[in-house]
């Protein structure tokens, strides 16, 4: 038998009185029994106190709530923390517990969420908690999800295994010192559950039978798909997957230019002549929609008149498109919208949702996620959503879910889809990480789903309130400095149903984390700094939950300002206070708020930033606001952290860093060969690494992609244009800041950095057929 939680919470109430003694006595035996029978019992002295244990903690296996008259006739506590208990866990055994038959008093709230009745005097206490450890059984055997149930029991069962992995459940680790501290550090029941695919009771994750396949048709339910595949290598392989699946060798593709590099090795793997779409960017570099002008049937038709590449290719039209949504830095579609527009040129359209698992679960999303699209909209083509369900949802790394949606227009085969699945699959999956999204669907469903979310949503709302108002209370003050950092947001908003408008920081939770009219952009606001002309006719809104912290430098249409605080430097400060953000760009910081985000932790945040104003204001020595700073390089040693700032931010304006990126992105680099042909390049060693001063009309060999802001400049076999030095002079940038500033190196996919600071990028060789394998070649 599985073995189960064994917690117990006692709430009891601020009416329980120590002058009770027959209750309490009573109450007492049968804590005693339960502990006899294993149970570890909790304490809570009154309701709220209840409440909180509750919120903190989801690990209790029963409840059992002392019930009194004044409850009866005041419920609203009791209700609260039934209502909470129900919203995350509706099969949690709940017990009452009373002196009186008290049934008839209850309210109906509380007869629906009660399990059982017990009467202090009525039983012995030995026989309650029988009933007590009866039902806890009967939960666990209906608590756990399928995958998890299975591999639970499996590994709790002890079976002496004898198939691979090596270490046997752990026991290799226990035959030497590292190994035992490993061991000691990950815990034997991650060990034990790592097995091997010959396990007969685990189904096969490759032909999707047995517990994978029931747990993935859970998950296609509770996403809103036909089918729904486990990948246990990322969205990285998932989207390889989806490409390989969908697309046929040498047929044209629409690629949004803002794409993972995993779909440009999915493309490379199909042999695609993608076509690319150009999304839209701030003044901060922020990477926002493809504007509907651009996915409409005649922008597309000219795209593909002015590609080299589509007069080779195997079928006239366009077969599949693939779109981020949301963008990296938050902006999300209207999913139909998109559908709608590219569905007029391709019959299959991929949604790139690796940092967006979380949309279906909470209405303010409503119509903005892939699964989401009507089954009724005209000539809808087939929709493909990939989504790393690690990300933003409660799964171990490389968690992700492919998600598809047949249509007429372009019929998907189950069993031919999944021989692309299996070129990418492993036959030695971990299983834990299969179990982890089985536990992340359960933990999705019903009102729980909505209730994380709405967690998430409320914390990332007070965040944002909390910097504004820290923001306008420094401005408000008469003493300079008056400075702080801001977050992108609008600054005002309306309420759709009342036509109130409210500052940001006024206006209720209740209205921002329900109406999607308030994240909404708007060509005539200012706040999001995207021009008129690509938000006019483009449904977009904000992701409250992914929230960008601004710094002075630089205003959201791209000016400069005169005092300038580079994100690289406040990222660098809050490593040094073990702060990890998500993404920083030249003047922003992005944190993510997913349904593991706590109070405290974004509390620290507000609190850090606070502390990096007193340091910068108070001229503080960079050193010792940031110590690793001391090794980097000794022009750090006599400048405070408010100098620090002040050089690099000019350095950053005079390198014209942000308008070298405006320029570079907005390049047509030219095609003239698809990826495919120019990957044959590089396995046959035609190509050579050469300075980046020299890139000027040469044909990039792999991908070269900035971070930040994540978005590929260069795709491989494009030509850089020798009369067009945006990408060049760009790169060349980046190299001068990267050597003026040790350890806030630019990270460059594509790039190689030497000793001395040089960039090196790899560029097909144009004038021989084939080269010899040698060093300078291949690194």
């Amino acid at each position: 038998m599985m073995k189960a939680n064994r917690n117990i919470l006692f709430v009891a109430n601020e009416h329980m009185h120590e002058d009770d003694g027959l209750a309490l006595t009573t109450l007492q035996q049968l804590c005693d029994a339960t502990q006899a029978l294993g149970f570890q019992n909790h304490y809570a002295r009154s309701i709220e106190d209840g409440l909180q244990k509750i919120t903190g903690s989801h690990h209790y296996s029963a409840l059992l709530l002392l019930w009194d008259e004044q409850q009866t006739t005041m419920p609203s506590q009791s209700i609260s923390l039934l209502t909470q208990i129900r919203q995350r866990n509706p099969q949690l055994p709940i017990f009452l517990i009373a002196e009186q038959d008290v049934v008839n008093q209850l309210p109906l709230d509380v007869i629906q969420q009660v399990k059982e009745y017990i009467y202090l005097y009525s039983e012995t206490p030995a026989f309650t908690a029988n009933r007590i450890n009866t039902a806890v059984q009967q939960y666990y055997q209906q608590l756990l999800p399928v995958y998890f149930k299975t591999l639970k029991e499996f590994t709790e069962a002890g079976d002496y295994y004898w198939d691979c992995p090596g270490h046997m459940g752990g026991m290799a680790y226990t035959k030497h010192p590292v190994g035992a501290e490993f061991l000691n550090f990950y815990g034997e029941n991650m060990l034990r559950s790592d097995i091997g695919v010959a396990t007969g009771e685990m189904g096969d994750y490759l032909e999707h039978t047995g517990v994978p396949y029931l747990s993935e048709q859970k998950a296609a339910k509770l996403f809103g798909a036909k089918w729904t595949f486990y990948c246990v290598g990322g969205s990285s392989a998932s989207n390889r997957i989806v490409s390989q699946g969908a697309v046929g060798a040498d047929e044209i593709t629409l690629v949004d230019r803002n794409c993972h590099k995993s779909l440009n090795h999915g493309l490379t793997l199909c042999r695609a002549r993608p076509v690319y779409l150009q999304p839209t960017r701030n003044g901060y570099g922020m990477i926002g929609p493809i504007p509907n002008r651009r996915m409409t049937p005649e922008a597309v038709q000219a795209l593909l008149d002015a590609s080299p590449l589509v007069k080779d290719a195997s079928h006239p039209k366009p077969t599949y498109a693939v779109v981020t949504n949301c963008t990296y830095d938050g902006f999300c579609y209207n999913a139909g919208q998109v559908a709608s527009n590219l569905g007029q040129s391709v019959p299959r359209l991929h949604f790139d949702e690796a940092w967006y698992a979380y949309a279906k679960f909470h209405p303010l999303y409503q119509g903005r996620y892939a699964m989401g699209i009507e089954d009724d909209q005209p000539d809808r083509p087939t929709l493909f959503a990939v989504q790393s369900t690690h990300k933003m949802l409660p799964s171990l790394s490389m968690a992700s879910m492919i998600h598809v949606k047949p249509s007429a227009r372009a019929p998907v085969n189950y069993e031919d889809f999944n021989d692309a699945f299996m070129m990418h699959g492993t036959t030695s999956p971990f299983y834990p990480i299969i179990a982890s999204m089985d536990v992340a669907v359960a933990m999705m469903e019903g009102d729980s789903g909505r209730s994380l979310m709405q967690e998430s949503l409320d914390d990332a709302i007070e965040f944002r309130k909390a910097v504004v108002r820290i923001k306008r209370q420094f401005a408000a003050q008469d003493t300079v400095p008056n400075w702080f950092f801001d977050v992108l947001q609008p600054t005002q908003v309306t309420d759709p149903n009342t036509g109130e408008t409210f500052d940001f920081e006024q206006a209720p939770a209740a209205l921002l984390s329900a109406s999607p009219a308030c994240w909404q952009l708007l060509a005539d606001d200012e706040w999001h700094g995207f021009a008129r002309e690509d938000i006019e006719d483009t449904d977009c809104m904000l992701d409250p939950v992914k929230v960008t912290i601004t710094c002075p430098g630089v205003t959201p249409a791209g000016e400069h300002q005169s005092q300038g605080i580079p994100g690289y430097v406040v990222a660098k400060f809050l490593d040094s206070r073990h702060t990890e953000i998500a993404r920083t760009g030249d003047y922003t910081l992005l944190i993510l708020f997913s349904v593991g985000t706590t109070r405290g932790k974004w509390g620290t945040l507000v609190e850090s930033l606070a502390e990096f104003k007193r340091l910068y204001d108070s001229g503080v020595a960079a050193c010792e606001a940031i110590p690793s700073l001391r090794d980097a390089s000794p022009i750090y040693r006599n400048l405070s952290l408010k100098e620090l700032c002040d050089l690099m931010h000019r350095q950053m304006s005079e390198l014209k860093l942000l308008e070298h990126l405006a320029a570079a992105v907005n390049t047509v680099p030219q095609p003239v060969m698809s990826p495919a042909e120019a990957y044959q390049k590089v396995v046959r060693y035609q190509t050579e690494s050469i300075p980046v001063s020299h890139f000027g009309g040469r044909i990039a060999a792999s991908m070269l992609v900035p971070y930040p802001p994540g978005i590929p400049v260069l795709m491989p076999g494009e030509r850089v244009a020798s009369d067009n030095a945006a990408i060049v002079s760009y790169l060349l940038a980046l190299q001068s800041f990267d050597r003026q500033f040790p350890g806030f190196e630019h990270e460059i996919h594509g790039v190689k950095v030497d000793d001395q600071g040089n960039y090196h990028v790899r560029a097909i060789i144009e004038d021989q057929q084939s080269c010899q394998p040698q060093t300078e070649c291949r690194p």
